[in-house]
């Protein structure tokens, strides 16, 4: 008895250990891939919507900057958890699609626009980051840009 006692005890530790060193988003991380989109848009002097999530979707950060329309909020955070959850660029939702793969549209929260980009720390996807401004081309730049700044 002492012996399993013993046992369970040592892998509940080691368990607490592993959880402890898995990488996680943290605020910092977050506040460094809004500021690299940010600064993105502004360098293309666009506006937009910037979304994070983490590994499950979950919203951890978002803005709306000034003069973006209403429709880019979901849009972004859209992206965002499409990119979480499946652990992809969203951008290849969208080229499934426009190849003629039209069951992308069934994928349960999938958004088949470019714009989102899984982020990853010590080579584990921990979220994501979707960005929606008036130019497709900014979406994918901006949000792969903050992945590949993350640090």
């Amino acid at each position: 008895m002492k012996i399993r006692a013993s046992v369970a005890l040592s892998l509940l530790l080691a368990a607490g250990i592993d959880q402890a060193s898995a990488a996680a988003l943290d605020a910092s991380h977050t506040n460094q891939v809004m500021t690299s989109v940010k600064n993105s848009i502004s360098a293309q002097h666009s506006t937009g919507c910037v979304a994070v999530v983490d590994a499950s979707g979950t919203l951890l950060a978002f803005q709306r900057l000034d003069g973006a329309s209403p429709g880019c909020v979901d849009a972004a955070l859209g992206k965002a958890r499409t990119s979480a959850l499946y652990h992809s660029p969203s951008l290849k939702f969208m080229q499934r699609l426009q190849s003629g793969e039209t069951t992308v549209l069934a994928i349960p929260h999938a958004v088949a626009l470019g714009g989102g980009f899984p982020l990853t720390l010590q080579n584990e996807v921990v979220g994501a980051v979707g960005v929606s401004t008036p130019k497709q081309d900014l979406d994918n730049q901006a949000s792969e840009a903050a992945a590949q700044a993350l640090k």
